[in-house]
């Protein structure tokens, strides 16, 4: 029984054509074209670029649900492009390789079992564990690990907080990167990568998840001692608020997390993350920071939303209730009223980001929504 409503499917297929062969990290934008930058858009060689699998999973989603091999084939064309990043310019990446390694490599692998493709996101995630400080245990979040700044990046680029103030830094969207390393240890048997995992996030429980289970988007540890220095935020309002879509990747994150270890404590938060998250929520989409001064404007992030959902999802693999039913019923039809069925604009979910604007990864998570429970699949 087909689980992607068919409009989005013939949304994803379009959109697919659209790109063609010049797949590339194409920005958040207002009006749901996602092309209209294309020749400002990042490739993925490009150190910045987190966000082009969402493309690919999307596609391969909507393969998994049809059988029509032009999403598959659409997806496996840019193997060579991936294959490059980590096997020739592994320095040029980041924490978020996990985004753009495990809708892709990790999912072409687990759909086609092609040993190329798994061998693509092994170097991955060895290219990630390269990136733990074992002083302080944490895979650094952002800049080269030798700090150089890459030719390619403009000058105003390379003033960016990103090469700035990298050192030092994680922040809680690694908790859906570091899947990447369990996987890596489950195929290959290679207890490495998961050791590397589990440091990292038991570093995130202990000094990124307050009393009242809100979150700190990020957290400095000393360079010199790996000793904490404290919380601070590049996307959150504040250090000392609560950033809606960071509470979500953590819900998220940690329920893979326990799936992999059966380290009680991971389902423990994550489900209280979950209901945090949902309290704050009011039975609405979030706005985009659940501690926004009140001369704020309260904008919704609906991409929070739709990566809560699948955290959900994921949680109700180990764990039922009707408070689960009723806070993924809760989410799913909230998420409805956002969802745009139009089928001249590429986007799919609107209001994100608390912005205004589509974005690829809220779309994608809410794609993944629709297939999660059902597809045997192995992403994260």
């Amino acid at each position: 029984m087909s689980k992607i409503p068919e409009s989005l499917k013939k949304k994803i297929k379009r959109n697919i054509e659209k790109i063609g062969a010049d797949l590339r990290g194409f920005p958040e934008t207002i009006d749901g074209n996602y092309l209209s930058n294309r020749e400002t858009a990042i490739k993925i060689g490009h150190i910045f670029n987190w966000t082009q699998s969402f493309f690919t999973g999307m596609a391969l989603w909507a393969y998994i649900d049809t059988g029509d091999e032009l999403f598959l084939d659409w997806a496996k064309q840019f193997k060579d492009e991936y294959a490059d990043k980590v096997f020739k310019t592994p320095m040029d990446t980041m924490h978020d390789i996990g985004f753009l390694y495990s809708p892709y490599a990790v999912m072409l692998y687990s759909i086609t079992g092609d040993e190329e493709f798994k061998d693509i996101a092994v170097k991955a995630a060895d290219v990630l564990a390269m990136r733990f400080e074992p002083k302080g245990s944490y895979i650094r979040a952002w800049g080269r690990m030798d700090n150089i700044i890459p030719g390619y990046v403009s000058d105003e680029l390379a003033g960016n907080h990103f090469f700035t103030e990298s050192r030092g830094l994680a922040i809680i969207d690694c908790m859906m990167n570091v899947p990447l390393l369990f996987w890596a240890s489950e195929v290959t048997g290679h207890p490495f990568y998961k050791k590397i995992a589990i440091a990292h996030i038991d570093t995130i429980l202990k000094n990124f998840i307050r009393d009242d289970y809100s979150i700190t988007h990020a957290f400095r540890f000393s360079e010199e001692t790996g000793l904490p220095l404290g919380e601070t935020s590049y996307d959150a309002f504040s250090g000392d608020s609560h950033w809606a879509r960071g509470t979500a990747w953590a819900i998220y994150g940690f329920a893979i997390a326990y799936n992999y270890t059966k380290k009680t404590e991971y389902l423990d938060v994550s489900v209280k993350l979950l209901c945090k998250f949902m309290r704050e929520c009011h039975g609405e989409i979030p706005i985009w920071d659940f501690r926004l001064p009140d001369n704020e404007e309260k904008n919704t992030d609906t991409s929070a939303a739709a990566i809560a959902l699948c955290g959900i999802i994921e949680i109700e693999k180990n764990k039922n209730s009707i408070q689960l039913k009723n806070y993924k019923k809760i989410l799913r039809e909230k998420l409805e009223k956002y969802i745009d069925y139009n089928e001249n604009v590429m986007g799919i979910l609107k209001e994100q980001n608390g912005r205004h604007v589509y974005a690829s990864y809220g779309d994608y998570f809410l794609i993944e929504s629709y297939m999660k429970a059902e597809a045997d699949i192995k992403i994260w």
